[in-house]
């Protein structure tokens, strides 16, 4: 308890606790929609679904890398 108190009490912290606890619900949500487009065999949206998670996975677990990567890339169109 006290690792949530202490997160509650610094607002980078609390940004970080709640982005992984909401992140990990889409990614389970993900590998469940998964399984369940593999068992019917919808090969593409079960690419689609990874594709999704890969992307969500880098959002939550390197957040400034994410948001250097898509600066790079803005620059480069720009």
């Amino acid at each position: 308890m006290t690792d949530l108190a202490t997160a509650l009490t610094n607002g980078a912290d609390l940004k970080t606790w709640v982005l992984v606890i909401v992140g990990n619900v889409f990614i389970a949500v993900l590998a469940i929609r998964m399984l369940g487009h593999y068992a019917k065999r919808e090969w593409g949206d079960m690419v689609t679904s990874f594709i999704g998670a890969v992307i969500l996975a880098g959002i939550i677990y390197f957040p400034d890398g994410f948001i250097t990567l898509l600066k790079t890339l803005w620059q480069k169109v720009i």
